[in-house]
């Protein structure tokens, strides 16, 4: 039985990983599903309902296997918060935050990850934020290791009125940041819409 699981976890994640990975799932009695890309989040947890005995775990399918397994950690966290305290926390607070340190220094210490990714890890260990995209050097460090992908840009390295091709293949000219995100005009439709700064966007 771990043996077919490790072979399905292969496909998606670091070979190296396989073992704590098979470990966690099935100590928890994890289901844990890829899905198609979401817009607003890499991956979420749902703890057990009556109609649902096991804890669930959903990532991003389009995700490089080490954002993937990083956003595993990230909702296994959760899964630990919620068996020890149900919902009596917040879901980013200190609790979260020692678990989740807990994960990452188990796989880093197995020597999972490549040393830049592991270095950013470390830097990132003081100030632990609720997710990837909320700490630029790790997300800039991990798309590094995406596959063969022509958007490979960050918004935020772009001037102001450049124009791009967001990921859903549609034209837009960059203009001014509004707090967290940019506003951006598609040429397509003429609407508005908002990007985060490190959406992936190829330059024209």
């Amino acid at each position: 039985m771990k043996n077919e699981l490790k072979e399905k976890l292969a496909q998606y994640f670091p070979v190296e990983s396989l073992n704590k990975l098979s470990d966690f799932i099935e100590k928890y009695n994890i289901n844990l599903k890829l899905t198609k890309s979401r817009k607003y989040k890499l991956g979420d947890y749902k703890p057990p309902r009556k109609a649902h005995c096991k804890h669930r775990i959903t990532i991003n399918g389009d995700l490089n296997k080490y954002i993937k397994l990083l956003v595993f950690i990230h909702e296994l966290g959760h899964l630990i918060v919620w068996e020890k305290h149900k919902g009596r926390v917040k879901p980013h607070g200190k609790e979260w935050k020692e678990e989740y340190a807990k994960l990452i220094n188990i796989f880093n210490e197995n020597d999972i990850f490549p040393i830049d990714i592991k270095q950013a890890l470390i830097n990132d260990s003081d100030n632990l934020k609720a997710g990837i995209l909320s700490n630029p050097e790790l997300y800039r460090t991990l798309k590094k290791f995406d596959d063969d992908n022509k958007y490979t840009y960050f918004l935020e390295d772009l001037p102001e009125k450049s124009r791009f091709v967001s990921q859903c293949g549609k034209t837009f000219i960059k203009k001014e940041r509004l707090r967290k995100r940019f506003r951006c005009l598609c040429i397509d439709n003429n609407k508005t819409y908002l990007f985060h700064p490190l959406a992936n966007i190829k330059p024209i």
